[in-house]
């Protein structure tokens, strides 16, 4: 499982750093940021030793509302 602040150097030579990860249906999903550009962020399912970058646009909505929960009982 990555851990919330663990930088990354992907396979696209970037480094992102784990914003947050959750367990979902038995799988552990990250929420990634680019380092150099903050705008360019990637949601992940993680598989054994494989990112794995999540393209679905409804599991992305699923994922983000699981997300920002976490985000927020992070805060408070």
């Amino acid at each position: 499982m990555l851990k919330q602040g663990e930088v990354l150097t992907l396979s696209d030579n970037k480094k992102y750093t784990v914003i947050s990860t959750i367990e979902m249906d038995n799988n552990y999903y990250s929420y990634l940021i680019d380092n150099d550009d903050y705008s360019n962020m990637m949601f992940c399912k993680l598989e054994e030793d494989n990112i794995l970058e999540i393209t679905d646009h409804d599991l992305i909505e699923k994922l983000l509302i699981k997300f920002k929960n976490n985000l927020d009982s992070e805060m408070y």
